[in-house]
């Protein structure tokens, strides 16, 4: 570039100053009463790029995140200078929310920034934000999820309440008519009280109700009372297995004087014996079946009655009422489990996965498609899956062309991604050839 112009751009550049100035939050300012709030926000995603599949380094995560942040807050103020131009009026900093989120495993930052502002009549605070100071912008509301789990920290305000709820399983035998201490004919409340509780708690019906101890132990209790359990190697389909807490146990059954463990254990010849002699239904798998030393594996179990009757569709969310609200209602009748980080989560009717804090309250929703169930062998598991219902949110449905997303808010497009800002929800919709088929949202 021609040196003289490049100067020239230069001193055009630095002598441009906006007419309005931008305040922090608690300046000493007079608002304008009769003005309405200004709402802007901004959102930033970057990709970390990693070898053969590892996690992503905290130095990794934090230099992005710190790049994105810088840039959101960028946006915001460069956002405020144009509405302030706009207005021909000051503006003053009301709230500032920013928010920093891990997704696709760690290797995809999103940081995200709504900013609160209003028109102010006069302000008698001296140093203003700028294009020098930006950086100022702070969160009066922040929310970090880019730290991994073995990092974080949090203050349980419902302790007590929390640690009676943690799965203990201390009794690991299984007999043909008891698991983990929990006898046929127990109540719900009997079996917690043995364990702590369960995993994952789906109401199938109006009088059975299914429930897991982490992904491959499922009981069934009728009109309250546990009438069947069964164990599989690969139990849940594989999208939802990997949503829920991990809890192995080293399950064990009484051979003559020996005490066997039968999960994911080679066994004998006459350990298959005893086991096919002992209980009705059982099943086994060769691991290795080409190799010169295959290892016979128990593959499922099960003990009492399992049967599923005729399963209903759990509540689906329409967007018609407070979200809280649905959940203060709705609750007992949906699926629910604890994740991977023991955080509770709600699943309606209609592949809608809800993720509550610690107060009960919705803080994010995602909209997904239907599962898998290949590979899958609870029984039963097609028959209540057939009854959970394609997603859909504020009036929009899955496999709607991507122009329905503006019916939640404004959007703005990157490929197959449509970002989406509305007063009480950003996110984000996936689409694929031209058709939305999954959602993120986290509610502000």
């Amino acid at each position: 570039m021609n040196k003289k112009v490049l100067l020239a751009s230069l001193v055009i550049f630095s002598s441009h100053v906006p007419a309005a100035q931008i305040w922090m939050k608690g300046s000493d300012c007079d608002i304008n009463e009769s003005a309405t709030v200004i709402n802007i926000f901004r959102q930033h995603f970057d990709s970390i790029t990693t070898l053969m599949g590892k996690e992503p380094r905290r130095e990794q995560i934090e230099t992005v995140t710190t790049d994105l942040l810088d840039g959101v807050k960028r946006s915001l103020f460069e956002a405020l200078i144009e509405k302030s131009e706009e207005q021909g009026r000051d503006l003053v900093i009301d709230k500032v929310v920013l928010k920093e989120r891990l997704k696709d495993n760690g290797k995809l930052v999103a940081v995200s920034g709504r900013i609160f502002a209003y028109p102010v009549t006069a302000c008698r605070t001296k140093t203003a934000i700028t294009a020098d100071n930006y950086e100022v912008i702070t969160a009066t509301a922040f929310s970090k999820k880019t730290h991994t789990v073995s990092s974080q920290i949090t203050i349980d305000l419902n302790a007590k309440r929390a640690e009676q709820k943690v799965t203990q399983v201390k009794d690991t035998a299984i007999t043909p008519t008891e698991v983990f201490g929990i006898a046929l004919g127990d109540t719900f409340a009997a079996a917690e009280q043995q364990i702590g509780r369960f995993t994952l708690v789906w109401p199938v019906n109006s009088h059975q109700k299914l429930a897991t101890i982490g992904r491959n132990h499922a009981f069934l209790f009728e009109h309250d009372k546990l009438v069947g359990y069964q164990y599989a190697f690969t139990l849940l389909p594989v999208a939802l297995a990997n949503l829920i807490n991990i809890h192995d146990i080293d399950a064990k059954v009484q051979v003559e004087d020996e005490s066997l463990a039968i999960i994911n254990r080679p066994l004998s010849q006459h350990h298959v014996s005893v086991l096919t002699a002992r209980y009705a239904h059982v099943a086994f798998f060769q691991e290795g079946r080409y190799t010169k030393t295959p290892n016979t594996k128990l593959s499922e179990l099960t003990i009492g009655r399992f049967h599923i009757d005729e399963p209903t569709t759990p509540p689906c969310y329409q967007g018609k009422t407070d979200i809280d609200l649905f959940i203060e209602q709705q609750q007992s009748h949906l699926v629910q489990w604890q994740d991977v980080e023991r955080k509770t989560i709600l699943y309606t009717g209609c592949h809608q996965l809800m993720e509550l804090n610690k107060l009960g309250k919705v803080t994010s929703v995602k909209l997904q498609e239907a599962w898998s169930l290949r590979n899958a062998n609870l029984i039963g598991l097609a028959s209540i899956s057939q009854v959970l219902l394609p997603w859909q949110f504020y009036g929009i449905s899955y496999l709607d062309p991507q122009s329905a997303a503006s019916k939640l808010g404004k959007v703005e497009r990157f490929y197959d991604t449509i970002e989406v800002a509305a007063p009480k929800w950003v996110g984000h919709f996936k689409a694929y050839e031209g058709q939305l088929v999954s959602a993120e949202f986290e509610k502000m």
